[in-house]
């Protein structure tokens, strides 16, 4: 569903050292099914309020 991307870049270290970073990104496609998840739950407690 491609609802995230994990992005990946090169970091040096100060003591000259090399590592990874990654940071993980939420899509455009992953902001509208989390949202919509969101609402639907937010509703279902609406519905037990009620």
């Amino acid at each position: 569903m491609e609802l995230l991307k994990v992005e990946e870049r090169v970091v040096a270290n100060a003591d000259g050292s090399v590592g990874t970073a990654r940071t993980t990104l939420v899509t455009g496609k992953g902001q509208i099914y989390f949202i919509n998840l969101l609402l639907k739950k937010e509703n279902r407690v609406q519905n037990l309020v009620k």
